[in-house]
């Protein structure tokens, strides 16, 4: 990081044009998809998994996100999604979900991604989104478990009575990177 008061490594230069501004001059430039803004490294509001007892469903959204039969954009739709509620307007049960990227957004992703969760509940469901920051979803859960299980397989090496036994008596050392934690069993059949 920086130092306090330095300039970013990848600011432009003093008296050069930003990016967007250079854009809008260049007929030829490409446009970049719309991003929520950079979203602060800590949730500002804890996560609350409410009950839809209408579907029958504990309202674990990251966990019916990553079983959604879904590829593609509309997998990453849901994978990067984050519920902001779930409740019932006629017969339909509406999702409402913060997406962090403008293009996820497409109708065809949205269309898929409602055809998914109406055969998983077996109900009419109409999904809604906005453009946000997201924090919440069946991506950064996955992403939390494989660093939790990296931190296991670490601290497993660590304090293994060989593994130690052979780094003070062979001056061994355990190369930088090298340690993998075992698959699980979804994760191999995936």
């Amino acid at each position: 990081m920086p130092a306090q008061g330095a300039a970013h490594p990848y600011a432009p230069e003093p008296g050069t044009q930003s990016a967007p501004a250079q854009q809008a001059n260049d007929p030829h430039a490409i446009a970049m998809p719309a991003r929520a803004a950079a979203a602060p490294a800590k949730a500002p509001y804890a996560y609350v998994v409410t009950p839809v007892p209408e579907l029958n469903w504990d309202g674990n959204w990251p966990a019916v996100a990553a079983a959604l039969p879904l590829r593609g954009t509309a997998q990453q739709l849901a994978m990067q999604a984050e519920m902001v509620k779930c409740y019932f307007e006629g017969n339909a049960a509406v999702f409402n979900l913060r997406v962090p990227i403008e293009t996820w957004r497409t109708p065809g992703n949205i269309e898929k991604l409602t055809t998914a969760l109406a055969e998983r509940f077996g109900r009419v469901v109409r999904v809604d989104s906005e453009l946000g920051a997201v924090w919440y979803t069946a991506s950064a859960e996955a992403q939390a478990y494989r660093e939790a299980c990296q931190r296991i397989a670490e601290d497993m090496v660590a304090k293994d009575p060989f593994v130690n036994s052979m780094i003070r008596e062979l001056d061994a050392w355990v190369v930088p990177g090298s340690i993998v934690p075992p698959q699980t069993a979804a994760a191999a059949a995936a």
